[in-house]
């Protein structure tokens, strides 16, 4: 029993002091002692947490972790940081606030529209998401951030990067009511879902949809490009293609090639003996046969005539 009086101060006592035979617990020097052990205790508990935290964010791609438990606010001012795969807790001096990083976001955006340097803008993005995490800030900026970076990915098609920045989204949209653009991104969603080939997540996700996402026009081209893929209408897929909005075009970029080839497959072995390069360079959603020419030459096929007008579908031999 001496022993939980000792730690928690108890055993009375006369007078106003509260000892035990000789050990003292109210003097200033304790006091201080156990403040001092106190904070140490909790930065080491923060500490620990963050760093267990990163752990788990670097093996997800830095996107997939949790800080509600850790009160961390950056005290750092640079508006350009590099960005790095933590090994340990970072400091308050390690991590800038959120007023800074608002400045920092618009100069990473007009670095971007001056110097056009992806692996610059990209690193400082991913920086000032990790900054946002590692203080869990999950608001109206966060999602402007994470559109901002998700745009300038698709520009360069970076789809790995889109991805973590699309995945995110889908948590902060439902946090932040009326903010950002959440049908844009649903769209871009359902497109991405085709080009990871996710039949089944792609129509789950278009069954779920509200009334009011299914009267979106952003939503129903996707919806209309993903039907148009899955049954094989290769010239519905191609047409909606040409007419992509917003930034749609950018991601179908990224699959487009792959479903030309598919369908330039499909083309030869269903109009044997021949079939003619203006319907081909028509059916694959090319603006002329001049371009058309340019992919059907990088395919080898063979052509009838010396014109070059049409496909000799017999001896022409896509491969798988």
């Amino acid at each position: 029993s001496s022993g939980i009086n000792a730690e928690y101060g108890g055993g009375g006592g006369s007078g106003g002091g509260s000892c035990i035979g000789n050990i003292t617990f109210d003097t200033d020097e304790k006091k201080e002692g156990r403040a001092s052990r106190f904070k140490k205790e909790n930065a080491i508990s923060v500490s620990d947490t963050i760093s267990t935290m990163m752990q788990s964010a670097n093996k997800t791609g830095g996107e997939e972790c949790h800080f509600s438990d850790v009160h961390l606010v950056g005290t750092m001012t640079s508006l350009e940081k590099p960005y790095l795969r933590l090994t340990c807790a970072p400091s308050a001096d390690q991590v800038r606030p959120e007023g800074v990083l608002v400045k920092s976001l618009s100069h990473v955006i007009n670095k971007w529209k001056k110097d056009q340097n992806y692996a610059f803008v990209c690193e400082q993005l991913k920086s000032i998401r990790q900054d946002l995490i590692i203080q869990d800030i999950k608001n109206a900026f966060a999602v402007k951030v994470y559109e901002v970076h998700a745009r300038i990915a698709l520009e360069r098609l970076d789809t790995t990067e889109y991805n973590q920045c699309q995945t995110r989204l889908m948590d902060l949209y439902p946090q932040n009511p009326a903010t950002g653009n959440p049908r844009e991104f649903l769209t871009y969603r359902i497109l991405y879902y085709i080009y990871i080939k996710n039949t089944s997540d792609a129509m789950k996700l278009i069954a779920e949809l509200s009334p009011e996402e299914s009267a979106n026009e952003d939503v129903q081209f996707g919806v209309a490009v993903f039907n148009a893929w899955s049954s094989r209408n290769y010239q519905r897929f191609f047409k909606l293609y040409l007419t992509a909005p917003k930034m749609a075009g950018y991601l179908m970029d990224s699959y487009v090639q792959r479903e030309r080839h598919a369908t330039l497959q499909t083309m030869v072995k269903a109009y044997k003996p021949s079939v003619s390069v203006a319907k081909v360079s028509h059916t694959l959603g090319y603006p002329d046969t001049e371009t058309a020419m340019v992919y059907l030459n990088e395919m080898k096929v063979t052509f009838t005539n010396a014109a070059r007008t049409a496909i000799d579908c017999k001896k022409t031999m896509i491969e798988t």
